[in-house]
């Protein structure tokens, strides 16, 4: 069943993030990151996209150096930040953010030698801290980033005795939000259809 850890903090982005780069992180974190042949290969639409074609040996790998098949941290639009995108059973948080600021935003990083980011600066330095807490132990803990080094420190220890705990009143508030989040659809083309009166149209 795993377990699900709530985050709350942020990491700051310096200099912001330039229009390219955000967009590229967004639909990076926002797509499944199975074995696509290529670690860095991302979708045009990640809300769209399926598993149609793909081998499930494939859907279930995850693409090569990569922690897992979700990576959780989610840059703002205005890319001066990233944070905990809000999904539930976040794993591996602390080798993800390594992952993005090795990868994709330090000076040096490991795409700057790939042609296709030729409009990414690579300059950035990254400093904050995000608290997590997991749900099934209540362990409690700090991700830093300082100066682009990621650390992880625990606050409170793992307590096995919560497993058998019911869920506390900010968890219910989180998934009673999630639910109904979750259970709004978006509105018909025709229920957002703009009505045009018979006598104001032009002939």
């Amino acid at each position: 069943m795993g377990f699900s850890t709530d985050f709350v903090g942020h990491i700051d982005i310096a200099p912001p993030l330039n229009e390219a780069e955000t967009q590229y992180l967004l639909a990076f974190s926002g797509s499944r990151r199975y074995d696509r042949g290529d670690p860095y290969d991302v979708p045009g639409n990640p809300l769209a996209e399926t598993r149609l074609g793909v081998p499930m040996e494939r859907y279930n790998a995850p693409s090569a150096g990569q922690p897992n098949l979700w990576c959780d941290w989610e840059v703002c639009w205005d890319g001066c930040c990233i944070t905990w995108s809000g999904k539930e059973k976040s794993y591996s948080m602390e080798p993800w953010l390594r992952y993005v600021i090795d990868h994709f935003l330090r000076p040096g990083a490991v795409a700057s030698k790939d042609p296709r980011f030729e409009d990414f600066t690579f300059d950035h330095v990254l400093n904050g801290i995000v608290v997590g807490c997991r749900r099934d132990t209540k362990e409690l803990f700090t991700l830093e980033a300082a100066d682009n080094v990621v650390s992880r420190s625990v606050i409170r220890t793992a307590d096995p005795r919560y497993l058998d705990y019911p869920p506390l009143a900010y968890e219910e508030e989180i998934d009673r939000e999630a639910t109904v989040l979750r259970r709004r659809r978006r509105p018909l083309p025709e229920e957002e259809a703009e009505v045009v009166r018979l006598a104001d149209r032009q002939v």
